[in-house]
């Protein structure tokens, strides 16, 4: 069936031994609403049966075999093959919602300025048990604030990009890859604006490998960090903000091995998070916040005690610190921890003791049932 007025998508699949996932993924691209498209499936050197499972698509696919040269290499090879006008791109463990490019194109032809949309997801466990949302966050001439994180969710599975970018921005970068779609996406930034469909159209699987990507994916980020941080300036502001974000990613990946259990990198970065900003507040989330705590705080110490050069701001890092970690544990409903974290903050700020932390300092003393009455009392009084 032809379709005269509307434009050629072109999907590209890149594949390597995920013979168990990929007719999951093609079969979500047949499902799509929007039917005017190509569907290119580059297998990158795979040693299991994905050619046995996708030989029941030959007629619905365009296959390509290739040897190993790793997902960027399969991308381009994709694209340079493509037809259409526009290019989205679909992990081969990932799923699409049926609306997802019909959403995207519609967006893109309505927006010629626009060089890359993306979307939403759905964060899924191989299972297919749900684990969280995420939500599209910034749109714009936003090159400034992606290259200091990947605002572009869902890795390269949410994208749909406008073919003559490429020519413009260049292809994947071979010599990078879990950040290679990263690293496109500030090129493509740098010469358009980028857009969003507020809903979360494709399905992420989550695997429980993760280590074994960790280090390529910290090395990565601060290549492209150091790669594209000289286009933003160099005054003091600008440095300071460069310390601060790179503070906040060595946080990130900390936090990252230390669900791992790699002690070792876990230690290494929080030092250098500090390293970087020393007044950064280190956020813990997720379950065992008492435990991460003891473990953070440990580190936390040794740095400040290693440098004495940074004496005069030692206080008030303390009192930073433990003032999240205090409010943290009193939104768990933790009174001892969070009466133990504002007894730091009291010895680390005294004689200047914040007055708004004494009236729930002193309500945890009371007992819930007396907390709740005084604080119904306050509301109607106010």
């Amino acid at each position: 069936m032809s379709y005269p007025n509307e434009p050629i998508i072109s999907i590209i699949i890149p594949t390597c031994n995920r013979a168990q996932f990929i007719a999951h993924t093609v079969d979500s691209v047949l499902n799509q609403t929007y039917k005017n498209n190509e569907i290119i499936v580059v297998d990158d050197g795979s040693t299991d049966n994905t050619r046995e499972v996708l030989e029941t698509y030959r007629d619905k696919i365009k296959y390509i075999v290739k040897s190993n040269g790793g997902v960027s290499s399969a991308r381009n090879t994709g694209i340079q093959v493509s037809q259409g006008q526009y290019i989205a791109f679909v992990d081969d463990d990932d799923l699409w919602l049926p609306e997802k490019l019909s959403l995207q194109v519609h967006l893109m032809e309505k927006k010629p300025a626009v060089g890359l949309v993306y979307c939403g997801s759905i964060k899924t466990k191989k299972d297919g048990e749900f684990i969280g949302e995420i939500r599209p966050e910034k749109k714009g001439a936003i090159f400034n604030d992606l290259v200091c994180s990947n605002f572009i969710v869902g890795s390269a599975s949410a994208a749909m990009v406008r073919r003559d970018v490429f020519s413009n921005a260049g292809y994947f970068d071979e010599n990078l890859s879990p950040c290679a779609d990263w690293d496109c996406w500030i090129r493509i930034a740098q010469f358009y604006e980028i857009d969003y469909v507020d809903a979360p159209l494709v399905k992420l699987t989550i695997h429980d490998s993760m280590q074994k990507n960790l280090s390529a994916m910290e090395k990565d980020t601060f290549c492209i960090l150091d790669k594209y941080w000289p286009a933003l300036g160099s005054e003091k502001q600008t440095i300071e903000r460069k310390n601060y974000i790179y503070s906040n990613h060595c946080i990130n990946f900390a936090w990252k091995y230390y669900g791992v259990g790699d002690e070792q990198s876990f230690k290494r970065l929080i030092n250098k998070a500090l390293e970087y900003y020393p007044l950064n507040k280190i956020y813990i989330s997720g379950d065992d916040f008492a435990v991460k705590e003891k473990a953070l705080s440990e580190v936390y110490q040794r740095f400040w005690d290693s440098h004495p050069l940074l004496r005069a701001s030692r206080k008030k890092a303390f009192a930073a610190q433990y003032l999240q970690l205090a409010w943290e544990y009193y939104h768990q409903g933790d009174v001892r921890n969070f009466r133990r974290c504002i007894g730091r903050i009291f010895r680390a700020s005294f004689p200047k003791i914040p007055l708004r932390l004494s009236i729930p300092y002193l309500k945890s003393f009371l007992g819930k049932s007396v907390s709740e009455k005084i604080h119904t009392a306050r509301q109607k009084i106010f």
